[in-house]
């Protein structure tokens, strides 16, 4: 408090400062009263803003409605759905149709067509060695050394010992081979393996390999050991091929004595694999239960795997598609045949998606998705009644508390009536009069002055009449006639917008809490001043009492001074 002294009173021994502060807080109760009002309109203030939500729910819930798009959305439904599923898109008309699904689309498969004892079984045993270096004669240049020999090992148990006597040339070496006394055997040639000179760029080179031209496996193996200082030999690589429907063919390399886990590898990790997984399965035999198994990614014809050329050591036999089957699906439907390389296709009927599943007959119905209507009629009636509430619980007197509601003496009072008088006009959008009011979609009103809807009612409506009611919400055009939900839709705008109605009673709420602050500060300023002066008054009397009570004492003690002294004179005489 201005001009508020810690010591007054301490001169008069009177509790000055008490009672200024007493008499304060008697005239500040007049200024507290006023701040009590502003918080009445702060509390107002809050509810308009709530008020003005709940009549913007209540808006956006008509906008949803006078959308045409919304009343256009379809639902869809298949008597089995372990034949079919399907997916519509909004405005297709309603339609019902049969599905008889005769073959699924399926993916492209293959399984070697034996087994294997181990995943480390080769899958190329090699028939055949040759010289990794060749020659430009082959009758002159000289390609074995005196000294010098060469071992083949021939199937699993045979073997060629070849000492060298003497120099010899390619050809020499051909003719060696091929006449040597251990080289006797169940050949085409009446010998174990053949030996051979060819040409490739350029050169001549020698080819040691299985007399039995369809020789295969461990039992036609050749294998060769040297130590020859002029040429070398290794088993050459071998090609497997294929492709994928009509794509590029895909040519995998396999070296000599590549497994089953080996090949599985290089055509999965293949940088041109068209989408195909090779995969090594066990089935279960006893002796040989290793198998590999390829399958493409894509289903239908389109993922149609082809080989080009086989592993000599492991045929592969087609699983999926074997015979010429084909991979596409096939069904009717009402009676009209279709192949489709996919299970899912949204060409045969327009807007709708179909989803094969299985075998079997399935009817399709396309229809309109009143569910979807219906949940928007349910959520303006919702919104109404939200916002109905609201107003009416804070306009009324409250018995229990002794207190107005903070909506008490606006023109939001009246809201209720206002927009009850919206939800039963009579709109004519719906040429045939079927549904011009809310009560021909089920409206009721309630007790507390809520609104519900017959949900019986408002079924059979959308049931029967769906044209109508979209046309009530929606209006015609052609006739200039407005439809309801654009009307309740303009209306809130109105009274939600910056101008409208909320937005009046907002502003003179702030209107009256800033008149009446300019009024507290004001009080507050006139009472800084008046308990400034009063208390400047009461140090004034405070020391004036001082002063008296100190002259008391001053007199009393002089009279006493005079009393004794004249006390001790009688006593003397």
């Amino acid at each position: 408090m201005a001009g508020t002294i810690s010591t007054l009173g301490i001169g008069s021994s009177i509790d000055l400062q008490g009672m200024l502060e007493q008499l304060r807080e008697i005239d500040q109760q007049v200024v507290d009263t006023k701040k009590d009002t502003i918080k009445g309109f702060q509390n107002q203030l809050a509810e308009f803003t709530t008020v003005n939500n709940k009549l913007l729910t209540l808006k956006s819930s008509a906008l949803n409605l006078s959308l045409s798009s919304n009343f256009l959305g379809r639902g869809v439904a298949s008597s089995d759905e372990t034949v079919a599923t399907a997916t519509v898109v909004d405005g297709v008309a309603e339609q019902s149709f049969q599905l008889d699904v005769t073959r699924l689309a399926a993916k492209s498969s293959w399984l070697s067509a034996s087994g294997a004892a181990t995943a480390d079984t080769s899958v190329y045993v090699p028939v055949s060695v040759q010289s990794t270096t060749g020659v430009a004669d082959s009758g002159t240049t000289l390609v074995a050394h005196a000294g010098e020999s060469m071992v083949i090992d021939f199937g699993e148990s045979d073997q060629i010992i070849l000492n060298v006597a003497g120099d010899m040339t390619m050809d020499d070496l051909v003719t060696a081979i091929n006449t040597h006394v251990d080289n006797v055997g169940a050949g085409d040639n009446g010998r174990l393996v053949t030996a051979e000179t060819y040409d490739a760029g350029g050169e001549t080179f020698l080819r040691i390999r299985s007399d039995l031209a369809a020789g295969t496996g461990e039992s036609n193996r050749v294998a060769v050991n040297e130590d020859f200082a002029a040429v070398d030999f290794a088993a050459p690589d071998t090609t497997f091929s294929f492709q994928v429907g009509a794509g590029d063919p895909v040519a995998i390399t396999v070296a000599a004595d590549t497994t089953l886990t080996g090949l599985a590898a290089l055509i999965n990790d293949a940088a041109d694999n068209p989408g195909v997984t090779a995969t090594l399965i066990n089935d279960g035999d006893a002796a040989t239960p290793y198998r590999l198994s390829l399958q493409s990614h894509t289903i239908g014809e389109d993922g149609r795997i082809t080989f080009l050329t086989q592993l000599a050591d492991m045929a592969l036999a087609e699983q999926q598609g074997a015979g010429g089957a084909s991979l596409n699906s096939q069904f009717a439907v009402d009676g009209i045949n279709y192949q489709r390389k996919t299970n899912s296709f949204s060409d045969v009927l327009a807007g709708v998606t179909i989803t094969l599943a299985g075998d079997g007959t399935s009817t399709i119905t396309v229809s309109n998705n009143n569910a979807s209507v219906k949940d928007m009629i349910k959520g303006l009636v919702t919104a109404y009644n939200d916002a109905v509430q609201e107003v009416r619980t804070n306009s009324s007197y409250d018995a229990e508390t002794g207190e107005f509601g903070s909506l008490f003496g606006t023109t939001l009072r009246d809201l209720p009536n206002t927009l009850s008088n919206l939800m039963t006009a009579t709109f004519n959008g719906d040429s045939t009069g079927t549904v011009t009011t809310l009560f021909d979609l089920g409206l009721e009103f309630n007790r507390d002055g809520t609104i519900s809807l017959n949900e019986e009612t408002v079924d059979a409506a959308l049931a029967d009449n769906p044209d109508a009611v979209s046309a009530f919400f929606l209006g015609d055009s052609d006739r200039d006639m407005q439809g309801f939900a654009d009307m309740v839709n303009e209306q809130m705008r109105t009274m939600t917008s910056s101008q409208g109605q909320i937005d009046g009673e907002k502003q003179s709420a702030q209107d009256r809490i800033t008149e009446i602050e300019a009024k507290v500060a004001s009080e507050n300023a006139r009472l800084d001043k008046k308990y400034e002066l009063m208390t400047k008054q009461f140090i004034e009397l405070d020391r004036y009492m001082n002063q008296m009570t100190s002259l008391s004492n001053y007199l009393g003690s002089q009279f006493d001074s005079i009393s004794n002294a004249w006390g001790g004179s009688g006593g003397s005489n």
